[in-house]
């Protein structure tokens, strides 16, 4: 007896899924509906990545089944790693977002739910977020965390693939500080995560031209639901939480403080600040083990991300004796030292150095660091485990002219079967 195949990796194969009988819409019709609901999941779980978000939208059975199953995966269940997406968004053309499958190496159409849980999920409206672009964003494994620069206190932590999100309650607290940043940590075995916030308010200072921050670390755990001040400090001349240069890896928190740049200066104008995550204070006026990481040259910006548990530094060289970017790096923490492992070739970053900014977005997971630049659809990657560097295509963005507009961007895992 001769049996008929199908390919699950192909787009053509969602194609054979659809209604044979389209004039009542029978569902019946379906031939995966002639098997049970649980092996309809389980081979629609196989698809590739945007396969699988058409597949979505098919019809309410088919999501309904997919978030329940990616909730309440089967016993024994592990998940498998899947190469990263990155998704792009431009402040100007907030209706048009996209996301670039590496496996594919192709841009797919890809939504983001609003993040205003009051507002009206059409079509017009879902994306309006990304026209704010003073955005904290960061991502660990198949979840992604937002939070509104305008308050500081509105945090959202989402699937991109399950659209499906939550608003941290109660609110991040703390007042507007003059420097903030957020990262979030993700364990996929316990399916919980992580929330780590450093903000830093610029004080006076009783000493003359001495600049003085007070810097408050806050965590929120999803076990808990709640927010818990970690650790409050002053620094002397410097200030942590700017922008996306935070990040947790096994049980390290790590900052990146800046320092004021002298023009002229070769001197280091940052330094990274790691405090012990896995440290059980005994009182509230017990601080946190603390270490400093030294930065082994001056650079435009610091980009920290963890991959796969590896402390990856991403920054920009500047030309000599000024802050114009150069090229790229990107270095790995060994022990208590940072090592470099490559810089972008010329004839990757020449194509770019113009459109780069000194400082730019860096995002990976996985092997893979995408590094995107501010003001144009200029992206870039390095795959640590095969040492390429790589030009990603430009998106299809409906613009003409890339340095009126700004540029969002980051990188996430796939993954189905973790919820907020």
């Amino acid at each position: 007896m001769a049996y008929q195949t199908h390919d699950l990796t192909k787009t053509s194969y969602c194609q054979s899924l659809l209604p044979i009988n389209k004039a009542n819409n029978d569902l019946s019709a379906f031939p995966i509906n002639m098997l049970p609901e649980e092996m309809q999941i389980k081979i629609l779980s196989h698809l590739q990545t945007d396969d699988m978000v058409r597949c979505e939208s098919v019809c309410k059975k088919w999501q309904t089944g997919i978030e329940s199953w990616a909730s309440r995966p089967p016993l024994g269940y592990t998940p498998q790693p899947k190469k990263p997406l990155y998704f792009m968004f431009n402040s100007e053309v907030p209706y048009a977002t996209y996301a670039y499958n590496s496996d594919k190496e192709k841009w797919i159409p890809f939504d983001i739910p609003n993040s205003d849980e009051t507002e009206s999920p059409t079509p017009q409206l879902e994306t309006t977020f990304f026209s704010q672009y003073t955005l904290y964003i960061s991502a660990s494994r198949g979840l992604v965390c937002f939070m509104e620069t305008r308050t500081q206190d509105k945090c959202y932590v989402f699937n991109p693939i399950l659209k499906n999100r939550i608003k941290l309650l109660p609110k991040a607290p703390g007042d507007i500080a003059d420097y903030c940043a957020v990262t979030l940590s993700t364990d996929v075995g316990s399916r919980q995560y992580v929330v780590a916030m450093v903000k830093s308010y610029h004080v006076e200072s009783i000493i003359k031209n001495h600049i003085q921050f007070y810097v408050d670390i806050h965590l929120y755990k999803s076990e808990t639901s709640s927010w818990v001040n970690f650790h409050t400090e002053k620094l002397v001349g410097w200030h942590g939480g700017d922008s996306d240069s935070c990040v947790i890896c096994k049980d390290g928190l790590y900052v990146v403080a800046n320092f004021p740049y002298v023009a002229g200066g070769t001197k280091p104008i940052h330094e990274i600040v790691a405090y012990d995550l896995s440290q059980t204070r005994q009182s509230q006026k017990k601080s946190p083990a603390r270490t400093k990481v030294t930065i082994p040259c001056a650079l435009t910006c610091v980009r920290l991300q963890n991959l796969d548990g590896k402390l990856i530094m991403v920054g920009g060289i500047p030309k000599k004796g000024t802050m114009t970017l150069d090229t790229v790096a990107i270095w790995e923490l060994c022990g208590k030292n940072l090592k470099e492992i490559t810089r972008a070739p010329d004839d990757v970053i020449s194509r770019f150095r113009e459109k780069f900014d000194p400082t730019f977005i860096a995002s990976g997971c996985g092997d893979i660091v995408f590094i995107q630049s501010y003001n144009s659809r200029a992206l870039i990657s390095y795959d640590t485990r095969k040492n390429v560097w790589k030009i990603v295509s430009k998106t299809p963005f409906p613009v003409l002219d890339d340095n009126s507009h700004y540029f969002g961007g980051f990188c996430f895992e796939p993954l189905l079967d973790i919820v907020p």
